[in-house]
């Protein structure tokens, strides 16, 4: 009987050129032709894998930046990582470039040190194959890039739009390349958030978790200094108070105090069964004033800022190490469960805790927690919202390990309109990394299929390369910089989409907040409004 040959490999480039051979019956009589034939077909072959593993893959167009560091705080000499591919030494910054778009797997961005670099990182070359562009302002002898690949599925669309012949067609409310960055328009200065005013006087707020009640009014749960302080007093004199407004084209106004000092940080989540649930930190103590008084006669500014002689003996009061406490009701306006601590044993810092309630009752959420590398982002869950025991505190982070310090904070989750999972963040890794972090005043996103496997995208909104230069736009054609932009939420429209992002804004001089004394941290919760009109990524 004659055998059967198959002298075609798989997963060979040139397998369908030589498929006739596959698949030949071979009689004894012509077994020595046969095999000659089959002998040069295996050189063909190792000719033409040779060749492309030798190949050099052709880089796609790339964006520059020198003085730009994305590997600053992470990097170690020729050691990779699990999103950072270290090249080792190369001769100059194209060599990089070639290394990074030759990468088996996708490298998006990397970073160059100049071969006259002191010390060991000469020459040393890094790929990143995570998508997050969010680097460091550096020496002028290194240089960053982005390499701008064409997408090929909707998670290179960071899950904000469509992949269609290698661009991105974004949600209405993104843009970008990848789909990335919050397509922010100029804020309305006559209703743009929430600003208290009491005797006159500005009372500082820090931002403000917002929902659209049954009714169609929109609600806000915000947390806000008394006394007139500022926000470097949170831990004396943060309370939660709930604000209104009948439209987001108007000002929230305050209509209550939910919870008393000390509470601080609420995150608000609608149950399926229509259950309005808070999360927030808290002592429970329940205070109507704070320990410190912003507002004394020849004393004080009484601005919404904090004074070197407001606090007295409290003025270091940890407050970031109280517990995370759940409370439900059916109605915006209350009454309101008996608050219950969800991380009955964490002992920590105050976890920052963002939740997603799931339309089967159970939570897919994210907390922090403060370490020596800053504040780190992980994963939590529950099989019932309603059940405080049942929470589980993961460790394993879900932001990329190789973001460096000091990291993100206040993220806020939410499921988009095709069932895919988003978080924004208080983005920490930029120009004031070394001593300065609170003034990095830029947003971060990632995304997820399932709520428990996240990429990071990067910087969202503010100025990707200088974090201190970020700017707000008013429509009187006004600009305002702040030097605090953090807690961000998002409000949605009556269509599930994006409609609002909402912060705590700094417009002090921004000082670090511990040290009381300067009077630059008065603060007001800012709404920008975000756009609707759709387009291409690539506009």
């Amino acid at each position: 009987r004659c055998p059967t040959l198959r002298a075609c490999p798989h997963r060979v480039r040139a397998e369908q050129s030589l498929q006739p051979c596959a698949h030949q019956r071979i009689c004894s009589s012509n077994r020595a032709v046969a095999f000659s034939v089959f002998a040069l077909g295996k050189m063909f072959l190792a000719l033409i894998v040779s060749t492309l593993v030798t190949h050099t893959v052709a880089a796609p167009p790339v964006r520059r930046y020198v003085g730009m560091n994305q590997v600053y705080n992470v990097a170690l000499p020729s050691k990779s990582t699990s999103t950072i591919h270290a090249f080792g030494a190369l001769g100059d910054e194209q060599q990089c470039v070639d290394a990074c778009a030759a990468l088996p797997r996708r490298c998006w961005s990397y970073t160059y040190h100049n071969v006259s670099f002191p010390g060991a990182f000469a020459g040393q070359c890094y790929g990143l194959t995570s998508p997050r562009w969010s680097p460091t302002p550096d020496s002028a002898m290194i240089s960053s890039g982005e390499l701008m690949w064409p997408c090929r599925d909707e998670e290179d669309c960071s899950l904000n739009g469509k992949c269609a012949s290698g661009t991105c067609e974004c949600r209405d409310a993104w843009m970008g390349e990848r789909c990335q960055t919050l397509m922010l328009e100029p804020a309305d200065p006559g209703a743009a958030g929430y600003r208290g005013i009491d005797d006159g006087h500005n009372t500082s707020s820090w931002g403000g978790a917002t929902l659209r009640a049954d009714d169609g009014k929109y609600h806000m749960w915000a947390s806000e200094m008394t006394e007139h302080c500022g926000i470097g007093a949170w831990a004396q004199n943060s309370r939660i108070i709930r604000a209104e407004a009948n439209s987001l084209d108007e000002p929230f106004v305050r209509k209550e105090v939910v919870w008393n000092v000390f509470a601080h940080e609420p995150m608000m989540a609608r149950a399926p069964t229509g259950e309005y649930v808070m999360y927030f930190t808290s002592n429970r103590a329940e205070h109507l004033h704070g320990d410190c008084d912003c507002c004394q006669d020849g004393v004080s500014l009484c601005d919404g800022s904090a004074g070197p002689n407001d606090c007295g003996y409290s003025q270091t009061r940890v407050g970031n190490s109280d517990p995370t406490y759940m409370s439900w009701s059916m109605s915006p306006e209350g009454p309101w469960s008996e608050p219950q601590a969800i991380f009955q044993d964490w002992q920590g810092s105050d976890t920052n805790f963002a939740p997603c309630i799931m339309p089967d009752g159970s939570l897919i959420g994210i907390w922090r927690a403060w370490l020596i590398r800053g504040s780190r982002c992980y994963l939590a869950t529950a099989p019932d919202w309603r059940n405080v025991s049942s929470y589980v505190q993961h460790h394993e982070e879900v932001i990329s390990t190789d973001l460096g310090a000091m990291g993100t904070e206040d993220p806020f989750v939410y499921v988009d309109n095709d069932g895919y999972f988003h978080a924004v963040f208080h983005h920490m890794y930029g120009e004031g990394t070394a001593d300065q972090w609170w003034l990095d005043t830029c947003g971060g996103h990632a995304f997820s299929r399932d709520g428990r496997n996240w990429t990071y995208s990067g910087v969202a909104w503010g100025n990707a390369e200088h974090p201190l230069l970020n700017t707000v736009h008013f429509t009187d054609g006004s600009v305002q910089a702040y030097t605090r932009r953090e807690r961000p939420h998002l409000v949605f429209g009556v269509d599930g989409e994006p409609a609002l992002l909402v912060n705590s804004a700094q417009y002090g001089t921004g000082k670090l907040p511990g040290a009381l004394g300067d009077n630059g941290d008065a603060s007001y919760t800012l709404a920008q409004p975000i756009a609707t009109a759709g387009g291409s990524a690539a506009a």
